[in-house]
């Protein structure tokens, strides 16, 4: 006999909306923390300047670029596909709509 939604149990039911409310707030740090670094990357190079502390600051932004858009998504989607989703949603949306007001 099936139980639940399309036969999930409660507690499936109840770990999917998890990863999913995980994905949507992990999506909103992600997006911004990106938008900083991408204002990093944009600042140092502009200026030029190469020092150790700047390019450690490159070093940080380019690691959290790589992890927010490649590593995360492919870690998060290994254990649920509905969070990932979520997640990458949510990031796109967010970094797009920075994107037009730091563009401008």
């Amino acid at each position: 006999m099936e139980s639940g939604l399309n036969g999930l149990s409660f507690s499936q039911i109840v770990n999917t909306a998890l990863f999913i409310v995980s994905g949507f707030f992990f999506g909103i740090f992600a997006s911004r923390n990106s938008l900083f670094s991408v204002m990093n990357l944009r600042k140092a190079f502009a200026e030029k300047d190469f020092s150790p502390s700047s390019v450690f600051k490159i070093a940080y932004s380019i690691l959290f670029i790589a992890l927010a858009f490649l590593v995360f998504p492919s870690w998060m989607a290994s254990r649920t596909t509905a969070g990932a989703f979520t997640y990458y949603a949510v990031l796109l949306f967010y970094f797009s709509k920075g994107w037009k007001n730091f563009s401008h």
